[in-house]
């Protein structure tokens, strides 16, 4: 199973606000819960990424994910919390 799929360039269009998410390096795009695990879409750069807890994006790594929100454990024990953009 592939992480990553191609999508047609007329659903990109249709299905895409121009800059509705911030230009930050990270952002919370959705979080998926399925019956044994959860994990959550981050928009890092340019690129969206698939990731579930344990998964290390850097300096942090993903500590819980719930609806609509991730909780990233940062070095020297600093916790960040990721919430989708508000609609």
């Amino acid at each position: 199973m592939t992480e990553h799929t191609e999508t047609p360039a007329a659903t990109l269009e249709a299905a895409t606000l121009r800059d509705a998410l911030p230009d930050a390096g990270l952002t919370l795009v959705g979080t998926l819960h399925g019956p044994s695990h959860a994990r959550a879409l981050l928009r890092i750069g340019s690129a969206v990424h698939t990731v579930e807890v344990g998964t290390s994006l850097g300096s942090a790594k993903v500590a819980a994910i719930g609806e609509g929100v991730v909780i990233l454990a940062r070095n020297g024990g600093r916790s960040e919390r990721l919430s989708l953009p508000a609609s």
